[in-house]
């Protein structure tokens, strides 16, 4: 579906040329989105500039824009991603599409953003997008439940573990050990290095998970499934709702989009329960490490024909705060996150009004190594070590296949791979 939005406000005088105005003449951007943004898209206005916005399924996105640069017709000046790995698969030789911004947009809006919230678009030392939202992993808890029980937020993993031991003889578990992206977030807070990139050395991964980063965590997560503490099931699976509706999830690790749009509608969480807590840490580390699930981002055409246009609709709609205020997600813009944590704060379906802040901190310990990569982790994970814990099998023995699909991957993609 097309929809053409026409932004005329005046007649755009620049000049004269023998008494008679001369008029600049309009630009047309072609823009591609999926139906959540296309809204967001029709409200930029800008005096000489028309959008011309192509509604995209997500599935399809790729492929289509590699057909239209074949083509020559009908590319995308501007395009949303809903997967960051889309960047990385659309920077290469054979299908150049993305247009560095690097020149185009400002330190100062760089520096806007939330900590490490852009780096899935800072590749090789360019800027090749700007990010939407962001989608890092911390605890959320059922605020009543844990009163109930009387234990306290676990803030590292050898108490998460310790708990888990214990709400396990009622029946009750900590979260999912079967689903891919909560496995990548608990390897991830070992400083698990399971696709690094590395700095300095461009289209180069590390990928080694026999390093203690990586089995450390595996082996909890092994002991966890072992004795009940986390599921066989994923957090979408009915009998995972149901053990939440039942009041048997005490917590969980999940993004900062799980509230809003699982436990609330999902699971039916009743108004005054769900709270939020920061991700744990080991107990040697400084500091948490956490993973994201998700998060969209902005990018243009190498080979527009209007650049700067480009740049400038690309870095309104994702910096822009009235816009932002009001969207399905976590911005990943600072400022724009905190207008629209006002809401999240002044809910009361949520347990108190620290949830946002919360949400912002977690932010800040994002890994550095959740980018745009030309490898499917999602595929990796669920293939090996999700596969393993659903059946009962170990996780810390599935990471050599883990590693060994990785790798393999990497590689046929155009990876140098070090250990």
């Amino acid at each position: 579906m097309n929809i053409k939005k026409v932004l005329k406000y005046a007649t755009l005088a620049v000049g004269t040329v023998a008494g008679t105005a001369v008029v600049a003449e309009e630009i047309t951007l072609n823009v591609w989105a999926d139906s959540v943004r296309v809204p967001m898209f029709e409200k930029y206005s800008k005096d000489g500039v028309e959008l011309n916005i192509t509604t995209i399924s997500a599935p399809e996105l790729v492929a289509k824009i590699q057909l239209a640069m074949q083509a020559k017709t009908e590319v995308p000046d501007v395009v949303f991603f809903n997967n960051v790995n889309y960047t990385a698969q659309l920077s290469t030789r054979r299908s150049n599409y993305i247009l560095d911004l690097s020149d185009l947009i400002s330190q100062e809006v760089e520096d806007a953003y939330s900590t490490n919230a852009n780096s899935p678009c800072e590749i090789d030392g360019k800027l090749l997008c700007l990010r939407n939202d962001v989608a890092q992993f911390h605890i959320w808890y059922n605020a009543p439940l844990m009163d109930e029980l009387g234990e306290e937020l676990p803030t590292t993993w050898e108490e998460f573990e310790a708990l888990g031991a214990r709400v396990a003889e009622q029946g009750m578990a900590l979260g999912s050990a079967a689903q891919d992206a909560p496995l990548m977030n608990f390897l991830s807070a070992g400083g698990c290095q399971f696709a690094a990139p590395v700095e300095g050395q461009s289209n180069t991964l590390r990928i080694d998970l026999s390093t203690e980063s990586c089995t450390r965590p595996a082996a909890m997560v092994d002991r966890m499934v072992a004795n009940g503490s986390l599921t066989k099931v994923g957090p979408f699976d009915p009998a995972f709702a149901q053990m939440y509706r039942d009041n048997k999830i005490p917590l969980l690790l999940g993004p900062s989009w799980f509230a809003e749009h699982v436990i609330r509608p999902s699971y039916g969480a009743p108004e005054g329960q769900t709270g939020a807590a920061l991700p744990p840490r080991w107990a040697d580390q400084d500091q948490p490490i956490t993973w994201h699930w998700g998060g969209g981002t902005y990018a243009g055409w190498r080979k527009t024909a209007h650049p700067e246009e480009v740049a400038d609709l690309i870095e309104w709609i994702a910096t822009d705060i009235e816009l932002q205020t009001t969207a399905v997600t976590m911005p990943a813009h600072e400022a724009s996150s905190v207008a629209w944590g006002a809401a999240i704060s002044a809910d009361p379906w949520y347990a108190n009004d620290q949830t946002y802040n919360v949400m912002l901190e977690a932010v800040q310990y994002s890994d550095t190594n959740y980018t745009s990569l030309r490898v499917n982790l999602a595929g990796a994970f669920s293939g090996t070590v999700a596969k393993a814990a659903s059946i009962g099998e170990s996780v810390l023995a599935a990471l050599p296949a883990l590693e060994a699909e990785l790798t393999n991957q990497a590689k046929l993609n155009g990876y140098t791979v070090v250990k």
